[in-house]
């Protein structure tokens, strides 16, 4: 579905752009490189307010935008966790969301297709169309990419914890966080129920996506099937942990086997605790157990740059 064309009397598209001054390359960079989105986008027949905000005011600044009936798209330059918010708080609102990838893996830009450099990224949701994409949900909690047990979760505690160690330097930081993670793994004997059947799984890192991700490059080629898909890793020392991430790297982790994968509509993960740590597109909460996965079919409006594949 396309956007409307623009009228005399209303502009194509008119849009809040809310802008995480935390954000990886807003701290790499300085906050200067806001500056002129709002007239580059404006150049190109649209209107554009800029909020350059606090992570504490984010929240505050997304409930505004959300109801706000002038504005057709709620722009948010900032990580995935910052774009799980508002994934959450926009679903259903009518709005669209668009999002200028200023994180450090910018998981839903890569699938949207959205270029890294912030002018570029501008000039692409100028030019944009809007899709419906599927949301994945934790106990009621929305996410855009993925949710992490074990490993993975202590990985994004790490990677927050030296972020601010370190925040002028996001790969040494994402390594730091690493080093830190892979020091100390979480051994977990899980009980794992899909439409397949029930299994019980020693591991040390548990990964549901929302949708299926292509092998040969950390992306979803599809983002409204429906379908979730679970992966294990297999073992849970640091060596198979290990291995399986050096699959990863190198687009082989459905071949080797190292990561058990199965697809499913509904899953339900019961470890041996009342609540555990998980990784909702990269920040850590605490959850109640059992952990039961599902999907919102086609719940979030998006902005997609008009030559990337729907």
């Amino acid at each position: 579905m396309l956007l409307v064309w623009p009228t005399k009397e209303r502009p194509f598209l008119r849009a809040i752009a809310i802008i995480n001054e935390q954000a990886s390359t807003v701290l790499e960079l300085g906050s200067d490189i806001v500056d002129g989105l709002a007239s580059r986008f404006q150049a190109r027949g649209h209107e554009l307010e800029v909020q350059l905000v606090s992570p504490e005011e984010i929240e505050k600044a997304l409930k505004s935008a959300a109801v706000r009936p002038e504005i057709d798209a709620v722009i948010v330059g900032g990580g995935d966790g910052s774009q799980s918010l508002a994934a959450s708080l926009l679903a259903g609102s009518g709005k669209a969301l668009g999002v200028l990838p200023l994180g450090t893996m910018n998981l839903l830009a890569r699938d949207l297709d959205m270029p890294f450099d912030l002018m570029e990224a501008v000039d692409a949701l100028a030019a944009s169309h809007v899709d419906f994409i599927d949301l994945g949900d934790l106990n009621g909690r929305t996410f855009h990419s993925l949710a992490g047990l074990g490993f993975l979760a202590r990985m994004a505690r790490e990677r927050q914890r030296a972020r601010f160690e370190i925040p002028f330097a996001r790969w040494l930081a994402f390594a730091l966080a690493l080093w830190r993670a892979i020091s100390r793994i979480d051994r977990m004997l899980l009980e794992i129920e899909t439409e397949s059947g029930k299994l019980v799984r020693r591991c040390s890192a548990v990964l549901v996506t929302n949708n299926i991700y292509r092998e040969s490059e950390w992306t979803r080629e599809r983002m409204k099937d429906g379908l979730l898909e679970v992966h294990i890793v297999r073992g849970w020392t640091w060596l198979p942990l290990v291995k399986a991430g050096f699959d990863v790297m190198l687009g082989r982790w459905r071949q080797k086997g190292r990561i058990e994968s199965i697809p499913a509509r509904e899953i339900i993960i019961l470890p041996h605790r009342r609540r555990v740590p998980v990784s909702i597109d990269g920040e850590v909460v605490h959850e109640r157990t059992p952990l039961h996965f599902g999907v919102r079919r086609a719940a979030l409006k998006v902005l997609r740059p008009i030559a990337a594949p729907a």
